[in-house]
């Protein structure tokens, strides 16, 4: 039910499929299952750098991240998010034109990975696994990496609400654009 969750609530799972012996035997081994989490819970905490975030697992800190105010603190936040050798080698970037605002941090061409695992994106504050905008980004890195590496980067793009439907999935993890050539655009440039 509703409950009012005032600065520092706790939120504590624990045994969330014990009653339900149909959905356990999907389940993998609770390390991978808090592998996940964490996985989720990372993307979370650098879509919302305003709020503080742990994680425990079987007494074990997995994560733990102070809320950022400042540029500072926002960016120590990523290096504890993302590792000191992800912010060692990328650059932050702001670019605004024509209503859309991009911010964010943008890996080396050196710093490539062999899968996309290191692409974090938020469209207005929302978590998005997106294949227009890594499309995107993997267009703007194509002279400068191999077909088989994928760019790093987390980035912040803001934009109208109306012009960005988010009802498209029902995580709500894909977005449709009003007009998706002009973001694909701005973002490959």
């Amino acid at each position: 039910q509703p409950a009012a969750a005032p600065p520092g609530t706790e939120v504590d799972v624990q045994d969330l499929f014990f009653a339900t012996p149909a959905r356990r035997k999907f389940m993998k081994a609770p390390g991978t299952e808090a592998r996940h989490v964490e996985q989720a819970l990372r993307r979370i905490a650098l879509a919302r750098p305003d709020v503080g975030i742990s994680l425990k697992h079987e007494g074990r800190s997995l994560m733990a991240v102070t809320a950022a105010d400042a540029a500072d603190a926002l960016e120590r936040r990523v290096a504890a998010l993302c590792g000191q050798e992800f912010l060692a080698n990328a650059l932050y970037r702001e670019a605004e034109a024509g209503g859309l605002r991009l911010a964010g941090w943008i890996a080396l061409p050196s710093f490539s990975r062999s899968q996309p695992d290191w692409q974090f994106l938020t469209v207005n504050g929302r978590v998005v696994r997106d294949k227009l905008l890594a499309g995107a980004m993997r267009r703007a890195y194509a002279d400068a990496l191999h077909s088989t590496r994928y760019p790093a980067f987390v980035l912040q793009l803001t934009l109208d609400p109306a012009a960005v439907d988010v009802n498209v999935h029902p995580q709500k993890t894909e977005v449709r654009f009003r007009d998706s050539a002009r973001v694909h655009d701005f973002l490959f440039g």
